[in-house]
C-alpha cells in the first residue's frame, strides 16, 4: 500500500493559499488509498520561494497540473481531459484566454476526479480548465494520469434539450411536456423524458422551436438530474 500523501506548507503568499487548496485535495485522497496507484509518487514541500523540493521517493514530476475537460466519463464526477504543460505566456494587458501559451498534450491522457461532486452526476462544463493534483495512473492501456480537482461548478447549468413527450396544458391543468437533456455539445445524454421542475401555470405552453433548444438543469443531493427550465412561454391571445 502506498503511504499517505503529505500535507504541503509555505511561509508566504500566494504559496500559502495554494498549499491550503492542495491540502484539501490531499485529505480527500488519503481517505481512499485505492486512488493512490501510481508508482513513485513524489512527496513535496513548498518553500518560501515557491520551489518544490523532492522527497526521498522517485518523483513523477511537478504534482500540480492544468487540465482541460473534454468529455464526461462513466462515473459520476469523473471526466476525460487533456494535460497542459510548459510555460505560460500571459500578459497583464490582455483578457485571459486559456491556455495562455501552455502546451496541449494533444490527446485524452487524463482521468479527472472532481471531489466536489462525488455523487452528483457531471456538473462541470466541457472545455473548462482546472488546476489539479496528480495522484496516480489508471490501469488502462495506455494509462491515463489521475488528476484530482475541487470545483463546485455551476449549481444550475445550461443544457441542450429536445421535447420527447407529454401534452399541452388546458384552462384547468398545466402542460406536461417532457424533454431529453444533454450536454451543450450534444455528446452526453444527462436524462430522458424529464419533466420541468419549475412549476407551470395552467394553460397552453409553447415549447422552443428550432434544431437547438436550451434549458437549465441541476443535480440534487442524490445525484439525480432535474430540468429546471425549458424556455417554454405561455400561449396567450389578444383580449377582445
Amino acid at each position: 500500500m502506498q503511504p499517505a500523501l503529505p500535507h504541503w506548507s509555505a511561509q508566504n503568499e500566494p504559496w500559502q493559499t495554494i498549499a491550503r487548496q492542495i491540502n484539501r485535495m490531499v485529505d480527500a485522497v488519503n481517505t481512499d488509498s485505492s486512488l493512490i496507484t501510481a508508482q513513485g509518487l513524489n512527496t513535496q514541500r513548498i518553500t518560501s520561494a515557491g520551489t518544490a523540493i523532492s522527497g526521498h521517493r522517485r518523483p513523477i514530476g511537478y504534482p500540480m497540473v492544468v487540465v482541460n475537460i473534454t468529455a464526461t466519463d462513466a462515473g459520476a464526477g469523473k471526466y476525460a481531459g487533456h494535460l497542459f504543460s510548459g510555460n505560460c505566456t500571459a500578459a497583464a494587458s490582455t483578457t485571459i484566454s486559456m491556455p495562455e501559451g501552455l502546451r496541449d498534450s494533444g490527446n485524452t491522457n487524463a482521468l479527472i476526479l472532481n471531489i466536489a461532486e462525488s455523487a452528483s452526476g457531471h456538473r462541470l462544463l466541457m472545455g473548462s480548465f482546472h488546476i489539479g493534483l496528480k495522484v496516480g495512473m489508471t490501469a488502462e492501456t495506455p494509462p491515463r494520469m489521475i488528476v484530482l480537482i475541487d470545483s463546485a461548478g455551476p449549481m444550475i447549468f445550461p443544457v441542450l434539450i429536445s421535447k420527447d413527450g407529454g401534452a399541452d396544458g388546458t384552462q384547468t391543468a398545466p402542460a406536461s411536456w417532457t424533454y431529453n437533456v444533454s450536454t451543450l455539445d450534444g455528446v452526453t445524454t444527462l436524462g430522458t423524458s424529464l419533466a420541468v421542475t419549475r412549476p407551470r401555470p395552467n394553460g397552453s405552453m409553447i415549447p422552443q422551436s428550432g434544431s437547438a433548444a436550451y434549458g437549465t438543469a441541476f443535480y440534487d443531493s442524490s445525484g439525480s438530474i432535474h430540468l429546471w427550465d425549458a424556455g417554454e412561454v405561455q400561449n396567450t391571445t389578444a383580449c377582445s
